[in-house]
């Protein structure tokens, strides 16, 4: 056998070996948090914005695999930048620990959940070193996404979503000559009142459109400034989906039938607008990535070996 063959058969002995030290310790540490993580698959379940948890550790394993023959080219194990990973957690566990003894509600799952990522990440880290954690970085920091958004976070959001989607719909409703007054988050109409309450905010499609647009972005764009316009536009065609949501169903409740506004367009119809929201980044996408093509700037394709 050549010493060509003999050094790759070692080369993938060693990198076999370091998938086992790692599987093993994702093992070891997913059993000791296994409390925290079981509260947080519950909590995923139980709220419509964090619905998406549980698809994350999937999509983020996917996306190693199918960029494995990058990320794995060159493996060193790094100790001191995985010791450090491994104490930031253990910090922030021990934190997290303190603020929940102190009774302080809503956000000690968010603290735990944080910890636990960083000491994967240090995992990772001890396996495979800096350039391998550095080429992994997007599947890895997808993993932030189990992170649940703090209760006051989400609680401003939902509200900015309320306030803008209540007023663009507003001023739609107008432009369409409908006759129509605007009370704070309520439309009012000669013949029905429409609030646009906390749950037509879409803030669950939103989460879910965000979370599409970065994966299209890795996929499609190179440029890091314009990976983050793609994410950018999500905020003004999130709340345009929401409005034409608003006003699809008011115009059916006042012209067609009132039973509209609790039918399944009403309740079950976020998957529709969020079609919309995708259908609408689509030439915003097609922009920015002709502008990466007219400035030369060299695609990365991702490794299958």
């Amino acid at each position: 056998m050549r010493s060509e063959d003999l050094s790759t058969t070692a080369r993938q002995r060693e990198l076999a070996h370091r998938h086992l030290g790692f599987a093993i310790f994702l093992v070891a540490s997913s059993a000791l948090f296994w409390k925290p993580l079981a509260n947080l698959i519950a909590f995923s379940l139980s709220h419509d914005y964090a619905s998406h948890i549980i698809l994350v550790v999937p999509v983020s394993a996917v996306l190693v695999y199918l960029k494995r023959g990058q990320i794995f080219s060159t493996v060193r194990a790094d100790s001191i930048a995985g010791s450090g990973l491994f104490l930031a957690g253990m910090i922030v566990l021990w934190f997290a620990e303190k603020y929940l003894n102190a009774s302080v509600q809503g956000n000690e799952l968010t603290l735990v959940t944080l910890a636990i990522v960083l000491v994967w990440f240090s995992g990772f880290m001890f396996c495979y070193g800096r350039r391998a954690f550095a080429r992994a970085g997007f599947p890895l920091f997808f993993l932030l996404l189990l992170i649940p958004i703090p209760e006051s976070l989400i609680e401003a959001i939902i509200l900015f979503l309320q306030a803008g989607s209540a007023t663009v719909a507003y001023w739609l409703l107008r432009i369409l000559d409908v006759s129509v007054f605007k009370e704070g988050f309520v439309l009012r109409f000669p013949s029905i009142d429409i609030e646009v309450a906390k749950e037509c905010s879409g803030i669950r499609s939103s989460l879910a459109l965000l979370i599409s647009t970065l994966l299209a972005g890795e996929f499609v764009l190179r440029s890091g400034w314009r990976k983050f316009l793609l994410v950018l536009a999500i905020i003004p065609i999130v709340i345009a989906k929401n409005s034409v949501r608003i006003v699809t169903l008011s115009l059916l409740g006042i012209y067609v039938d009132k039973g509209f506004m609790h039918s399944w367009l009403h309740t079950s119809g976020g998957f529709l607008f969020y079609a919309l929201g995708l259908l609408a980044l689509i030439p915003v996408m097609v922009l920015l990535k002709r502008g990466e093509n007219r400035a030369g700037v060299e695609a990365k394709p991702i490794s299958l070996r």
